[in-house]
């Protein structure tokens, strides 16, 4: 039976080194693990899991703690994420708090990570004081993309300048009646999101003196649908704004919808613009802000590798990587009729 020794000695290596190669370590030089991969795999070498567990005292487990997965930036960064944690030989294992409708978000508790995990990614999740309490006797590696956490190394874009970007797009077109959907309503409580962008919302209007018309700003849910039902009654009004701003594009393409049905034409009657740059925008036309979503997957996983295998490290692990986002006129934002 081929032993980890046995890998050693082929590819001329220390067991420890063959160990960290095969745990994932980011500071195995990249011909040294070329060759103890080569070796591995010449020789049919499988650690066994278990076996490995013991003698090291990590599961090769990474725990993903997201809000939901029903919305696309979950879905793209959690794909993107157990992707990169595959390569480098970990497995995943996901919680989700809030995706089920009418009941409370999940609590965290103590058994859903000790001795399961070597490592925590925190997608966008604002914790309670008890959360937070339990987070810092775990004492686990952990990476927060998007909402922080005091000490957590962070991954994140600036949500305020994402709103503000989309919010002077259209004051530089012209504009000056807004709508906006997407403030914090109880399924999207748990999320920093949705109260940095309405608040950079609001802000940006009174930086330009004009009123902020808080019968346009609407407590929805974050789904295409729910935005197509909630902005009919206002595109319906009189007056009516002359531009829409959703918190994200999936809001946007359900308001896009609604003006469809209502016989308004985007953009001479209506102006919309999202955030994200979701896979739809592109094909739809839709003006947004762009967000490298895969990009935020990497950077979160690169360093929680570097905070799970910190001894192998030359230095301080980097603590905050802030992401840019841009502007991406299209098709649905011109001058207001």
């Amino acid at each position: 039976m081929t032993t980890i020794a046995d890998v050693a000695k082929l590819a001329g290596v220390s067991v420890a080194t063959v160990s960290r190669t095969l745990h994932g370590s980011t500071r195995v030089d990249p011909r040294t693990r070329e060759r103890v991969l080569a070796a591995a795999a010449e020789l049919h070498y499988v650690a066994s899991p278990t076996a490995t567990s013991l003698a090291s005292g990590r599961t090769n487990v990474v725990a993903v703690v997201a809000p939901m997965m029903s919305r696309w930036f979950f879905a793209s960064i959690v794909t993107t994420i157990e992707q990169a944690l595959r390569e480098h030989g970990y497995h995943t294992l996901l919680i989700v708090l809030g995706d089920r409708p009418g009941q409370e978000q999940e609590r965290l508790q103590p058994e859903m990570f000790v001795k399961r995990v070597d490592g925590i990614l925190w997608l966008n999740v604002a914790t309670t004081p008890e959360e937070t309490a339990l987070l810092e006797r775990l004492a686990l590696p952990m990476v927060c993309v998007g909402a922080a956490i005091d000490g957590a190394p962070t991954v994140l874009i600036d949500d305020r300048q994402a709103a503000r970007l989309a919010v002077e797009h259209l004051l530089g077109l012209g504009h000056r009646d807004i709508a906006y959907l997407g403030t914090a309503v109880e399924s999207t409580a748990h999320m920093s999101t949705p109260a940095a962008r309405v608040e950079a919302f609001r802000d940006s209007l009174r930086a330009a003196g004009l009123p902020v018309h808080e019968e346009w700003v609407l407590d929805i849910d974050w789904t295409a649908a729910a935005a197509a039902a909630a902005i009919e009654p206002v595109l319906r009004g009189i007056p009516r704004p002359s531009a829409v701003l959703a918190a994200s594009d999936e809001m946007a393409i359900g308001v896009l919808g609604t003006a469809r049905r209502l016989g308004l034409r985007v953009p001479e009657d209506l102006s919309v613009i999202g955030i994200d740059d979701h896979t739809f925008a592109g094909v739809l036309g839709l003006s947004t802000v762009r967000q490298d979503v895969p990009a935020q997957g990497r950077a979160a996983v690169t360093m929680l590798l570097e905070a799970m295998n910190a001894e192998d490290l030359d230095g301080d692990p980097v603590s905050r990587i802030e992401l840019a986002t841009s502007l991406v006129p299209r098709d649905t934002t011109a001058p207001p009729p």
